[in-house]
């Protein structure tokens, strides 16, 4: 297996995340804007993962009115990790989904339905990256052919750094959800013509994106 030798901790991309999450913690509750940040026990590292269970130790769950990340369950202890199988079937190697979409699903049912489509993490290469659901499914059908797919990150502590909690942020909403969703502004109440999606309006009070 191709595994990524570097240590997001040597690089200070861990302590990035934690000052970052500490910010926006107390900006929510100073601000009220809606979002959920929550803490998670940390979890046991994976040496398969390097860097993963290291990232969602920090970053438990975090949602907006746009996305929800937290953790798949197959890596919350390493019995989980020796539990999960590869699928020989899957052309794309069974990779994680580490987060939803969730724009697509009517609110009053988002406690319900874990999310809709989903961002996910390559368990060879540990990139994160994006797949239309449509061409998901055409690879399983025609898996000689190349679909396109977007990476958005080489690690998953530097998509959480940079596409999550800071100035990446938009371009993710555009990639996975359209410029359109990205550019919707608030048309009544006191927020009006502020963005609509209450987690970038967090980040822009923060000063971590534009």
């Amino acid at each position: 297996m191709d595994r990524r030798v570097s240590s997001p901790d040597a690089t200070g991309v861990l302590a990035e995340i934690r000052d970052k999450l500490a910010l926006l913690t107390r900006l929510e509750a100073e601000h009220g804007f809606g979002v959920v940040i929550e803490d998670l026990a940390p979890l046991e590292p994976l040496p398969d993962l390097p860097g993963v269970a290291e990232a969602y130790s920090l970053l438990g769950r975090v949602e907006g009115d746009n996305f929800r990340f937290k953790p798949p369950e197959e890596i919350t202890s390493p019995a989980a990790w020796s539990a999960y199988t590869v699928d020989p079937d899957d052309p794309m190697g069974s990779p994680l989904p580490i987060g939803h979409e969730i724009w697509s699903i009517p609110k009053g049912l988002r406690s319900e339905i874990p999310g809709g489509a989903a961002i996910f993490l390559d368990i060879e290469d540990l990139e994160v990256y994006w797949m239309e659901p449509g061409a998901y499914m055409f690879q399983y059908e025609h898996p000689d052919d190349d679909v396109e797919y977007t990476v958005l990150a080489p690690d998953l502590a530097t998509f959480f750094n940079e596409r999550v909690l800071g100035p990446g942020y938009p371009d993710l909403v555009a990639t996975v959800l359209g410029p359109g969703v990205r550019d919707r502004r608030l048309r009544k109440g006191r927020h009006a013509g502020e963005y609509a999606d209450n987690w970038h309006r967090l980040l822009i009070t923060a000063g971590l994106s534009s």
